[in-house]
């Protein structure tokens, strides 16, 4: 497809193998709406977890972004401008971060707020406003391919830390975290470094990860997944699951019971994860990290200044870090897109490389 071309790719629901290029109609504006022309989005394991639960009672990610009968557009976060305004406060050409689909454009209703605008379209009133926020944003910069990774998966990294931090001081002595490897974990044990919170940190991962694993420096001991039966830790532990995977869950939950104090669910990185946790498991009620409420609820606390000074503070921090060990690596239009995006599900891509895709 030529480059002026607007398109939208779609991923057949029920078999995510099977996808489409399709041309997108342009509708004029209704009053209030822009049209944001998307610039770059990074692919991650959340991507994933979008596609694979897109139907769930639950989640229902795919309704967020329908596309023709059986088809489906994947929600990716990334950076976009206002091509076009009809909302009298929104002006062309401004450039946000947020939440759209592999797509060349996306439109929404737009209301501003602090930091940005909210989206109403009413096709997205079931999502958290968290996905629905849209964060006003300057000028492209150097480290921007890296934010489009790691803006929507470091939250969950900060507030885990917060969470964490607590836990320290009411006596837990360690940290157990499944996926070491994910962004997430990284950027949570790198985040724990930098706060000095005074826990053991124990990570567990794919053999063929661990090696990378330990290459950071970040976890005090690093363990494949079949040495559980002989790992031990510092008790209390929290275990904080980011696999989704209920084998891993229970595996861990059985063999730590009577060590554990918190078990976190929060992450669905494995492609054998499921949304709920699986019943009966050992140790302590399992709770579910739902970061975009646990991070609403920091603001409502705090104060918003105070939490996205700090906030800001960490990021850009961790953002800068991974210029070590993270790989970029780009990509320009929907084929490419595509095979990514393929690539993603298949799990053939490696810990310490990304892809930053542009329309």
């Amino acid at each position: 497809m030529g480059a002026r071309d607007e398109w939208d790719v779609l991923f057949k629901r029920d078999d995510l193998t099977v996808s489409e290029i399709r041309k997108a109609s342009r509708e004029p504006l209704k009053p209030g709406e822009v049209r944001l022309a998307v610039e770059r989005f990074g692919l991650t394991a959340n991507n994933a977890t979008y596609a694979r639960f897109g139907d769930d009672s639950v989640i229902a990610f795919w309704r967020a972004f329908p596309g023709p009968q059986g088809y489906g557009r994947v929600p990716i976060w990334g950076f976009a401008r206002v091509e076009e305004s009809s909302h009298p406060d929104i002006a062309e050409g401004s450039r946000y971060f947020g939440y759209m689909p592999m797509s060349t454009h996306h439109v929404v209703a737009a209301e501003p707020m602090a930091r940005g605008f909210i989206d109403t379209t009413a096709q997205r009133d079931f999502l958290h406003p968290w996905y629905r926020t849209y964060e006003l944003v300057g000028e492209p910069e150097p480290l921007d391919d890296r934010w489009a990774l790691l803006h929507p998966v470091y939250p969950a990294a900060f507030n885990l830390a917060d969470f964490l931090e607590r836990q320290a001081a009411l006596g837990a002595r360690s940290v157990l975290i499944t996926s070491a490897s994910s962004k997430v974990a990284i950027g949570l044990v790198e985040e724990m470094a930098a706060r000095q919170i005074p826990l053991q940190t124990v990570g567990l991962t794919a053999d063929r990860h661990t090696a990378f694993v330990q290459s950071l420096d970040l976890y005090d001991t690093v363990a494949p997944y079949g040495a559980l039966p002989s790992l031990t830790v510092a008790e209390p532990t929290v275990f904080v699951d980011l696999t989704g995977d209920p084998s891993r869950r229970i595996a861990v939950c059985e063999r730590f019971k009577s060590e554990l104090c918190q078990t976190v669910l929060v992450g669905f990185t494995h492609s054998t994860a499921t949304v709920l946790p699986p019943p009966g498991l050992a140790g302590p009620e399992p709770q579910v990290f739902f970061t975009p409420a646990i991070e609403m609820e920091t603001i409502a606390e705090e104060g918003a200044d105070s939490y996205y000074t700090r906030y800001a503070k960490s990021e850009r921090r961790f953002v800068e870090y991974t210029q070590s060990w993270l790989d970029v690596r780009g990509g320009r239009g929907p084929e490419a897109i595509i095979d990514s995006f393929r690539s993603l599900l298949a799990g053939e891509q490696p810990p310490d490389a990304s892809r930053v895709l542009r329309p």
